[in-house]
Formats: structure tokens, C-alpha cells, sequence
């Protein structure tokens, strides 16, 4: 399961909706090494998915939660995945992707700053995810592979896959674990029993009471407030962000939005970034009042992860990736583009708000 900026049920697409996709990249020619490498590392990816989406084992994540997140101890605690993973890129895979040294396991753990604490903390992330991570980025070639086509489609279709998965009754095995994992409030919840969950992908975009989120100055139309439970980073321009942060070979705003005239609208424009991690809520609400645009826009794409670590990479995550986007407009800031981005194994894209409605801040999207 990915962090995304999305939620997780399946995408509307009503008369209201355009659908987009982007100019096809051929992508990088592949050697016969390069074939054997992305072979490797779809066997393995796509075999752990299989015991997931079968139910094999309720601890959802491909199954690798270790309770004392220590590195020392996590191929022991591979129960199916272990003959699998033995077979990684290199032959020496437990020496190379487990011994982690402390600097380098922070690497593959993302700061977080607490807002009511004022503190630096480290996110919450199970071990695979970490190794996931190193298994992704931890030499250029395996950066580069992840720029072809071939793998580009592979995720695409390990996460419609695991999304189905996800839609069966028999899912819901997997809640428990995953509240474990990600030490999920309940009492929050509009519905804390569990049991009235009938499937994972019910429990993953769960409602919150109405309460359990105040809005903030909802009558200022000066204060914008999030748009989701998140991981926030903003910046004052798009060049801004482009140099610090988004580092994908093409991102701009007209390949965000697949549109030339509105990219020119937004060209001076701040940019607001919201991840959302598995363990948040995974429902994304206005940050303004205002009116819905007239149009919602689907582009289609690939399910790269959102982490940080891709972002930051020379990966075109935010212009690859499966999106929907629509503007919110009203008096005081004029033109808003809300741009809602699926990720790997997060993929579709449900808005409950529809085209010219009327919104206020706060109100789901």
C-alpha cells in the first residue's frame, strides 16, 4: 500500500467528466540485461501481490510486518515472500538490502514536522515499505528501469489488479492488521466497528465523525486550511518547487494539467502538495469556498509511488500518474486547480462533489 493524494474507490466518471491521455514516450531502449532485470523484478513484485490479493495472510502489505521494525531480524520474519526476495538482483540480496547502517536506514525514512508539537519526527513506515524503497532507488540502474514503459504498464496493472483484490468481501481479513501497523484511531471513526467494514477497500476510505476535524476561520475566505489529513509541503511558485523538491525531467504545469491555456493561467502561481499516507483519511476536502468548475478531467497514466523519495528523484511522478483535476473558483483568490493524483497500489479516484456545485470550505470533495 502507497501514500497517495488520492482516494481509494473506483473512479466517476460522469457526463460532466473529460477523459485525457498524455503523448506516448516510447521510453528507454532496453538491453537484454535490462529485460532480465525488469523480468527479476516483476516475478518478485508481482508474487508477493499474488498472496495478498489471494488472502493467504491477513497481515496486508505483502504480508512483512515486523513488529520491532529491526532490519536484523526482517528476513527471518518474510514468511512466503523469503525464497522470493532470495532471489532479488543480486545473489548476495540479504547482505545488501537488510544490513542497514543507521545513516542509511534514515535515508529510507521520511521527517515529518508536527504542527502541535513543533517537532521533527520520523513517519511511521512498516520495514517493507523501507525495503521496498531501497529496492526501487538504491543504484541508478534500478532508477532508470523504473522510467520504461515496461514497468510503467507493470504498475498500472499490479494496481487494478490489487484494487479488485481489495473490492472482495474476503478483504476484509486484512483491516485488523492493517490498523496494527499503522496505529489507527477508531474512536474517531463515524464507524468504529470493524466488523461493519464487508470489504478493505470499505475500511481504506472510511469516514471521520463530524467533529474530529474542525475547520479553521471557515467564514475568512483569507485562510486556506488543508485539503486532507496530510504530509504538507507548499511553495511560493512553481520554480520554487522545481528547484528544492519536484525533480521529475518534465514536470510543469501544462504536463500536470495536459493543458496549455490553463497552465498559463497558474504560471505564477503558489503550489500546496498533500500526501496522504496509508495509515490517514483517505478523503479529500475543499480548502476554499467557491464553485466547481464546469468540467472534471481524468488523465490517464502509470501508479508510480508518491513518497518523497520518487518525487525527489528524476521520475515524472505528478505528470505520469493516473490524476483527476478540476478548478474551484470564487472572488477572493479567483481560480483554484485541485489536481487529486493516484499512486501505486492507491489508483482511482472518486470526487462526491460534482462539476458547478457549490462548496464551502471544508466540505467534501
Amino acid at each position: 500500500m502507497d501514500d497517495n493524494k488520492c482516494g481509494t474507490s473506483s473512479t466517476n466518471r460522469d457526463n460532466n467528466q473529460t477523459i485525457a491521455t498524455p503523448a506516448e514516450d516510447p521510453g528507454r531502449i532496453l538491453s537484454a540485461n535490462d529485460d532480465e532485470e525488469i523480468r527479476q523484478f516483476q516475478t518478485t513484485f508481482s508474487d508477493m501481490i499474488d498472496h495478498t490479493c489471494s488472502n493467504s495472510y491477513e497481515n496486508i502489505g505483502e504480508f512483512q510486518y515486523n513488529s520491532q521494525d529491526t532490519f536484523r531480524f526482517l528476513f527471518r520474519s518474510i514468511i512466503p515472500a523469503r525464497e522470493i526476495l532470495q532471489q532479488d538482483f543480486e545473489p548476495e540480496s540479504e547482505k545488501n538490502l537488510f544490513n542497514f547502517e543507521a545513516e542509511e536506514c534514515l535515508k529510507y525514512s521520511f521527517k515529518v514536522l508536527d504542527r502541535r508539537t513543533n517537532r521533527l519526527t520520523i513517519e511511521h513506515m512498516p520495514v517493507y515499505h523501507k525495503y521496498g524503497m531501497r529496492l526501487l532507488f538504491r543504484g541508478p540502474l534500478q532508477r532508470e528501469l523504473l522510467t520504461t514503459n515496461a514497468i510503467r504498464n507493470f504498475f498500472a496493472r499490479e494496481t487494478l489488479r490489487l484494487g479488485k483484490a481489495f473490492n472482495e468481501p474476503k478483504s476484509r481479513k486484512h483491516i485488523q492488521n492493517f490498523i496494527k501497523i499503522y496505529q489507527i484511531n477508531l474512536n474517531e471513526l463515524l464507524e468504529p466497528n470493524i466488523q461493519r467494514y464487508f470489504t478493505f477497500n470499505e475500511f481504506f476510505y472510511r469516514k471521520l465523525k463530524v467533529d474530529a476535524r474542525p475547520i479553521d476561520n471557515r467564514d475568512d475566505p483569507c485562510v486556506v486550511v488543508s485539503a486532507a489529513d496530510c504530509r504538507l509541503i507548499l511553495f511560493d511558485n512553481i520554480s520554487e518547487a522545481t528547484r528544492i523538491w519536484i525533480k521529475g525531467h518534465q514536470f510543469s504545469l501544462e504536463h500536470l494539467f495536459e493543458d496549455e491555456v490553463l497552465a498559463k493561467e497558474f504560471e505564477n502561481g503558489s503550489i500546496a502538495v498533500f500526501r496522504l499516507s496509508p495509515a490517514d483519511y483517505h478523503r479529500f476536502h475543499s480548502p476554499i469556498s467557491g464553485i466547481l468548475g464546469e468540467n472534471m478531467k481524468t488523465i490517464t497514466g502509470t501508479y508510480y509511488t508518491v513518497n518523497p523519495m520518487a518525487i525527489r528523484e528524476q521520475l515524472d511522478v505528478l505528470t505520469r500518474n493516473q490524476r483527476t483535476m478540476i478548478t474551484i473558483e470564487n472572488s477572493y483568490f479567483e481560480k483554484v486547480a485541485f489536481v487529486a493524483i493516484g499512486a501505486l497500489f492507491v489508483g482511482s479516484v472518486n470526487f462526491t462533489a460534482k462539476p458547478r456545485q457549490s462548496i464551502e470550505k471544508g466540505d467534501e470533495l
